[in-house]
């Protein structure tokens, strides 16, 4: 496992340590929780965002449901 430290200003991790107590979780626990859902936000943002421009310019393929069922085997 490896250890990552970040600085706060005095405020900050007040209020972090504050959120962490309040649901029972770890500071660490917390923080790390959040980067990763961060992270997923991004990652879904830039599906949405790929999607929007493939419909905008006519790209974009879609699959009736029966043509997924046929692909899989199904």
């Amino acid at each position: 496992m490896s250890l990552i430290s970040i600085r706060t200003i005095e405020e900050e991790k007040e209020l972090i340590k504050t959120y962490a107590d309040f649901y029972g979780v770890s500071v660490s626990d917390f923080i790390k929780s959040s980067v990763i859902e961060r992270i997923e936000d991004i990652f879904d943002l830039r599906a949405v965002e790929e999607y929007e421009k493939k419909r905008e310019s006519g790209t974009l393929e879609t699959l009736s449901l029966d043509d997924v069922k046929k692909q899989l085997g199904l």
